[in-house]
């Protein structure tokens, strides 16, 4: 009964790998994550961070504000600006193996970058609980927002790096 079990489970697993059954890139299904989880972490993370520096903060508009800029960054600015600097296929989902523009990733992630200070930072003024420390707490924001995109940036193009021209 065991042996059936495992054999299927091998049979499940490879079957997909000899009909070529990809179901989307791995920049798209890390993205997947990246929005749907690892969005909370990064924003709880920012405000632990704020907070550590003396910025009593709302996590949860911390939080909201990371949502609303990943998904206007990653779903709209990071592909334009890609595009713009010659990758037309930011995700990754019909760019063959190898052909992947890095430069446009690149230019992608930076404008995406920029542009989370800038939509981020109206949720970051409401989220500091003493007005006061918002001009005092502005170059934590910033760092905060560095070390977490940094490390993102990272991520993904140890993802796209391989398969990049």
């Amino acid at each position: 009964m065991m042996h059936n079990k495992l054999f299927l489970l091998i049979f499940i697993s490879l079957v997909p790998t000899l009909v070529f059954a990809n179901a989307g890139s791995p920049m798209m299904w890390f993205g997947i994550l990246h929005l749907l989880i690892i969005n909370a972490i990064i924003g709880i993370y920012e405000s632990n961070y704020l907070a550590k520096h003396r910025i009593p903060n709302r996590t949860w508009l911390i939080v909201l504000g990371n949502y609303f800029s990943m998904f206007i960054g990653m779903l709209f600015i990071a592909p334009v600006f890609a595009s713009a600097s010659g990758n037309y296929d930011f995700w990754g989902g019909n760019t063959s193996y190898g052909n992947y523009e890095i430069g446009g990733f690149i230019m992608g992630m930076l404008f995406s970058y920029l542009a989370t200070l800038l939509i981020e930072y109206p949720f970051f003024y409401y989220a500091v609980k003493q007005k006061e420390d918002q001009k005092k707490g502005f170059n934590q924001y910033v760092t905060a927002n560095t070390i977490t995109n940094g490390i993102m940036f990272v991520v993904y193009f140890l993802i796209v790096i391989g398969g990049s021209k």
